[in-house]
């Protein structure tokens, strides 16, 4: 579940970052998150942890961009902050 292919998206040509069903996340610092990301019209969620479990996150955040092409802002700022070390 934790093995990530040694290929590159089709699209970007940047190496994948997805699983079966979940997505790493390297941050800046180094640290290493696991989780799953979803949305519906009026909102987006989240739920990751580091793999040791030492770190934890859920999130929910409502907004109006749920099914855009990026990540929510807020959630993205949420993300590293949490996970600080």
């Amino acid at each position: 579940m934790f093995t990530v292919p040694q290929v590159k998206d089709f699209v970007s040509r940047r190496p994948v970052q997805l699983t079966a069903g979940m997505s790493r996340l390297v941050l800046p610092d180094g640290t290493v998150v696991w989780g799953k990301s979803g949305g519906r019209f009026g909102y987006s969620t989240g739920m990751g942890a580091t793999r040791d479990l030492s770190r934890t996150l859920v999130h929910s955040v409502n907004s109006t961009d749920a099914k855009g092409q990026d990540v929510n802002p807020v959630a993205l700022s949420v993300t590293p902050a949490a996970f600080r070390r």
